[in-house]
Protein backbone atom coordinates (compact mmCIF):
# COMPACT_ATOMS: atom_id res chain seq x y z
CA UNK A 1 0.00 0.00 0.00
CA UNK A 2 1.47 3.29 -1.20
CA UNK A 3 2.82 5.68 1.87
CA UNK A 4 -0.44 8.68 2.40
CA UNK A 5 0.97 11.88 2.10
CA UNK A 6 1.21 14.08 4.91
CA UNK A 7 2.31 10.88 7.35
CA UNK A 8 5.26 11.06 9.85
CA UNK A 9 7.99 8.38 10.11
CA UNK A 10 9.07 7.22 13.85
CA UNK A 11 12.39 6.60 14.67
CA UNK A 12 15.70 7.55 12.65
CA UNK A 13 14.95 7.98 9.21
CA UNK A 14 16.78 5.67 6.30
CA UNK A 15 19.68 6.62 6.32
CA UNK A 16 20.10 9.54 8.95
CA UNK A 17 22.61 9.32 11.74
CA UNK A 18 21.44 8.38 15.58
CA UNK A 19 21.30 11.18 17.95
CA UNK A 20 24.40 10.11 20.16
CA UNK A 21 26.57 9.22 17.05
CA UNK A 22 30.20 10.39 17.80
CA UNK A 23 30.02 10.15 21.65
CA UNK A 24 31.48 6.58 22.28
CA UNK A 25 33.43 8.40 24.70
CA UNK A 26 30.56 9.09 26.83
CA UNK A 27 29.03 5.93 26.75
CA UNK A 28 29.04 4.51 30.00
CA UNK A 29 27.41 7.57 31.29
CA UNK A 30 24.34 7.63 28.59
CA UNK A 31 23.71 4.40 29.65
CA UNK A 32 24.24 5.00 33.26
CA UNK A 33 21.87 7.59 33.04
CA UNK A 34 19.55 6.32 30.28
CA UNK A 35 19.29 8.86 28.12
CA UNK A 36 17.44 8.34 25.06
CA UNK A 37 18.10 11.60 22.67
CA UNK A 38 19.51 14.89 23.10
CA UNK A 39 16.42 16.11 24.76
CA UNK A 40 16.69 13.98 27.76
CA UNK A 41 20.67 15.22 28.02
CA UNK A 42 19.12 19.20 27.96
CA UNK A 43 16.96 18.32 30.40
CA UNK A 44 19.10 16.63 32.88
CA UNK A 45 21.58 19.80 32.46
CA UNK A 46 19.02 21.77 32.99
CA UNK A 47 17.81 20.23 36.56
CA UNK A 48 21.38 20.23 37.42
CA UNK A 49 21.61 23.63 36.91
CA UNK A 50 18.58 24.46 39.10
CA UNK A 51 19.54 22.20 42.03
CA UNK A 52 23.06 24.06 42.02
CA UNK A 53 21.67 27.53 41.37
CA UNK A 54 23.30 30.65 40.54
CA UNK A 55 25.11 30.64 44.39
CA UNK A 56 28.21 28.20 43.21
CA UNK A 57 30.99 27.71 45.47
CA UNK A 58 34.28 26.90 43.47
CA UNK A 59 36.48 24.93 44.92
CA UNK A 60 40.20 25.13 45.47
CA UNK A 61 43.00 23.38 43.43
CA UNK A 62 45.34 21.59 44.95
CA UNK A 63 48.31 23.75 45.29
CA UNK A 64 46.01 26.45 47.34
CA UNK A 65 45.86 27.34 51.09
CA UNK A 66 42.97 25.71 52.11
CA UNK A 67 42.84 27.71 54.95
CA UNK A 68 42.98 30.63 52.71
CA UNK A 69 39.96 29.67 50.65
CA UNK A 70 37.64 32.51 49.84
CA UNK A 71 34.80 30.17 49.81
CA UNK A 72 34.61 29.44 53.69
CA UNK A 73 31.65 32.31 54.71
CA UNK A 74 29.52 30.61 51.85
CA UNK A 75 29.75 27.50 53.79
CA UNK A 76 28.85 29.40 56.95
CA UNK A 77 31.91 30.29 58.58
CA UNK A 78 31.12 33.70 60.67
CA UNK A 79 33.27 36.42 59.67
CA UNK A 80 33.88 37.32 63.42
CA UNK A 81 35.33 34.89 66.16
CA UNK A 82 32.82 36.31 68.33
CA UNK A 83 29.98 35.50 66.38
CA UNK A 84 30.11 31.54 67.47
CA UNK A 85 27.54 31.64 69.88
CA UNK A 86 28.42 29.42 73.16
CA UNK A 87 27.69 29.47 76.02
CA UNK A 88 28.35 27.39 79.77
CA UNK A 89 25.59 24.62 80.57
CA UNK A 90 23.24 25.52 82.99
CA UNK A 91 24.53 24.79 87.03
CA UNK A 92 28.46 24.41 85.60
CA UNK A 93 30.34 26.59 88.01
CA UNK A 94 33.50 25.11 86.84
CA UNK A 95 33.16 26.55 83.05
CA UNK A 96 35.66 28.26 82.13
CA UNK A 97 35.10 31.33 80.14
CA UNK A 98 38.56 32.23 79.24
CA UNK A 99 38.58 28.70 77.38
CA UNK A 100 35.85 29.69 75.43
CA UNK A 101 37.18 32.46 74.49
CA UNK A 102 40.24 31.05 73.47
CA UNK A 103 37.91 28.13 71.39
CA UNK A 104 36.30 30.67 69.59
CA UNK A 105 39.29 31.89 68.42
CA UNK A 106 40.98 28.48 67.31
CA UNK A 107 37.29 27.74 65.93
CA UNK A 108 37.90 31.00 63.83
CA UNK A 109 41.02 30.10 62.70
CA UNK A 110 40.35 26.73 61.61
CA UNK A 111 37.40 27.82 59.69
CA UNK A 112 34.86 25.99 61.30
CA UNK A 113 31.26 26.63 60.82
CA UNK A 114 28.99 27.93 63.99
CA UNK A 115 27.21 23.60 63.90
CA UNK A 116 31.18 22.07 64.14
CA UNK A 117 32.27 25.10 66.14
CA UNK A 118 29.33 23.94 68.81
CA UNK A 119 29.98 19.82 68.40
CA UNK A 120 33.28 20.28 69.51
CA UNK A 121 32.59 22.85 72.62
CA UNK A 122 29.97 20.94 73.40
CA UNK A 123 31.51 17.17 73.41
CA UNK A 124 34.71 18.91 75.27
CA UNK A 125 32.46 20.75 78.08
CA UNK A 126 31.27 16.97 78.68
CA UNK A 127 34.13 15.71 79.44
CA UNK A 128 34.92 18.52 81.56
CA UNK A 129 31.55 17.74 83.47
CA UNK A 130 32.60 14.60 83.79
CA UNK A 131 35.98 14.68 85.07
CA UNK A 132 34.74 17.11 87.71
CA UNK A 133 32.27 14.87 88.68
CA UNK A 134 34.50 12.28 89.47
CA UNK A 135 36.80 14.62 90.96
CA UNK A 136 33.82 15.38 93.55
CA UNK A 137 33.00 11.97 94.26
CA UNK A 138 36.67 10.97 94.76
CA UNK A 139 37.01 14.06 97.14
CA UNK A 140 33.86 12.99 99.01
CA UNK A 141 34.99 9.21 99.25
CA UNK A 142 38.38 10.42 100.67
CA UNK A 143 36.97 12.58 103.39
CA UNK A 144 34.51 9.50 104.06
CA UNK A 145 37.42 7.35 105.00
CA UNK A 146 39.34 10.18 107.00
CA UNK A 147 36.44 10.56 109.05
CA UNK A 148 36.00 6.75 109.40
CA UNK A 149 39.78 6.35 110.62
CA UNK A 150 39.49 9.67 112.70
CA UNK A 151 36.23 8.39 114.70
CA UNK A 152 37.72 4.95 115.21
CA UNK A 153 40.87 6.70 116.70
CA UNK A 154 39.22 8.94 118.94
CA UNK A 155 35.73 6.63 120.07
CA UNK A 156 33.29 8.35 121.92
CA UNK A 157 35.36 11.05 122.20
CA UNK A 158 35.45 12.11 118.84
CA UNK A 159 33.26 14.98 119.24
CA UNK A 160 35.49 16.45 122.28
CA UNK A 161 38.82 16.07 120.26
CA UNK A 162 37.15 17.68 116.95
CA UNK A 163 36.30 20.54 119.37
CA UNK A 164 39.67 20.97 120.93
CA UNK A 165 41.26 21.14 117.44
CA UNK A 166 38.92 23.97 116.37
CA UNK A 167 39.69 25.58 119.62
CA UNK A 168 43.11 25.37 118.36
CA UNK A 169 42.13 26.01 114.68
CA UNK A 170 40.40 29.72 115.79
CA UNK A 171 43.54 30.36 118.06
CA UNK A 172 46.63 30.05 115.89
CA UNK A 173 45.31 29.70 112.35
CA UNK A 174 41.73 31.59 112.47
CA UNK A 175 39.24 31.59 109.18
CA UNK A 176 42.17 32.29 106.90
CA UNK A 177 44.04 28.83 107.63
CA UNK A 178 40.37 26.88 107.96
CA UNK A 179 39.36 28.28 104.02
CA UNK A 180 43.04 27.09 103.02
CA UNK A 181 42.61 23.92 104.35
CA UNK A 182 39.17 23.23 102.64
CA UNK A 183 39.98 24.33 99.55
CA UNK A 184 42.74 21.85 99.40
CA UNK A 185 40.67 19.15 100.99
CA UNK A 186 42.57 18.51 103.32
CA UNK A 187 40.45 20.00 106.43
CA UNK A 188 39.91 16.54 107.19
CA UNK A 189 43.23 15.08 106.67
CA UNK A 190 44.37 12.77 109.94
CA UNK A 191 47.59 14.24 110.17
CA UNK A 192 46.07 17.93 110.31
CA UNK A 193 43.24 17.34 112.80
CA UNK A 194 45.67 15.21 115.24
CA UNK A 195 48.10 18.50 114.77
CA UNK A 196 45.25 20.47 115.85
CA UNK A 197 43.83 18.17 118.15
CA UNK A 198 47.41 18.10 120.23
CA UNK A 199 47.62 21.50 120.05
CA UNK A 200 43.96 22.38 121.42
CA UNK A 201 44.76 19.58 124.10
CA UNK A 202 47.96 21.54 124.96
CA UNK A 203 46.24 25.06 125.59
CA UNK A 204 44.75 23.82 128.22
CA UNK A 205 41.90 22.01 127.72
CA UNK A 206 43.93 18.97 127.74
CA UNK A 207 43.41 17.97 131.81
CA UNK A 208 39.89 18.53 131.67
CA UNK A 209 39.26 15.87 128.97
CA UNK A 210 41.39 13.35 130.39
CA UNK A 211 39.61 13.93 133.92
CA UNK A 212 36.64 13.69 131.65
CA UNK A 213 37.34 10.84 130.58
CA UNK A 214 38.14 9.02 133.79
CA UNK A 215 35.00 9.94 135.36
CA UNK A 216 32.95 8.67 132.33
CA UNK A 217 31.95 12.24 131.42
CA UNK A 218 32.31 12.69 128.31
CA UNK A 219 33.69 10.28 125.72
CA UNK A 220 36.97 7.97 126.22
CA UNK A 221 39.00 7.09 123.17
CA UNK A 222 40.28 3.84 122.39
CA UNK A 223 43.39 4.20 123.83
CA UNK A 224 42.28 5.70 127.01
CA UNK A 225 39.76 3.11 127.72
CA UNK A 226 42.27 0.72 127.49
CA UNK A 227 45.05 2.42 129.67
CA UNK A 228 41.58 2.70 132.39
CA UNK A 229 40.71 -1.27 131.85
CA UNK A 230 44.40 -2.30 133.11
CA UNK A 231 43.99 -0.30 136.17
CA UNK A 232 40.66 -1.63 137.21
CA UNK A 233 41.92 -5.05 136.33
CA UNK A 234 45.13 -4.54 138.73
CA UNK A 235 42.27 -3.38 141.21
CA UNK A 236 41.79 -6.89 143.80
CA UNK A 237 37.64 -5.57 144.79
CA UNK A 238 36.98 -6.57 140.68
CA UNK A 239 37.10 -10.35 141.96
CA UNK A 240 35.73 -10.02 145.25
CA UNK A 241 31.48 -10.51 144.69
CA UNK A 242 31.19 -8.96 148.44
CA UNK A 243 33.59 -6.07 147.87
CA UNK A 244 31.35 -2.60 148.01
CA UNK A 245 33.05 -1.67 144.83
CA UNK A 246 32.75 -4.99 142.74
CA UNK A 247 29.29 -4.23 140.99
CA UNK A 248 30.77 -0.90 140.24
CA UNK A 249 34.31 -1.65 138.86
CA UNK A 250 32.45 -4.85 136.84
CA UNK A 251 29.66 -2.71 134.87
CA UNK A 252 32.65 -0.19 134.52
CA UNK A 253 35.07 -2.85 132.81
CA UNK A 254 32.17 -3.61 130.73
CA UNK A 255 31.53 -0.02 129.67
CA UNK A 256 35.26 0.26 129.32
CA UNK A 257 35.80 -2.62 126.79
CA UNK A 258 33.02 -2.13 124.38
CA UNK A 259 34.63 2.08 124.05
CA UNK A 260 38.41 0.24 123.64
CA UNK A 261 36.75 -2.45 121.15
CA UNK A 262 33.94 -1.14 119.44
CA UNK A 263 34.60 -3.66 116.50
CA UNK A 264 34.50 -6.17 118.83
CA UNK A 265 31.07 -8.69 118.59
CA UNK A 266 28.49 -8.18 121.82
CA UNK A 267 28.41 -11.50 124.03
Amino acid sequence: MAEQEGSVETGNPEGSQAWDTGLDDYRETIDAKGWKSAGDVLQSYQNLEKAVGADKVVLPSADDNILEWDGWEKLGTPQDAADYAMAAPDGFEHYDTGLSDKMRQTFHEAKLTPAQAQHIHDKFVEGMMGNVDTAQHAVADQQGQWETELKKEYGTAFDERIAAGKRALREYGGDEIGAVLDQAGLGSNPVIVRAFVNAGLAMGHGPQLKDAESSGQFGTTPDAAKEQIAEIRANSALYDAGHAEYKVLNERLTRLTQQAYPEAPAG
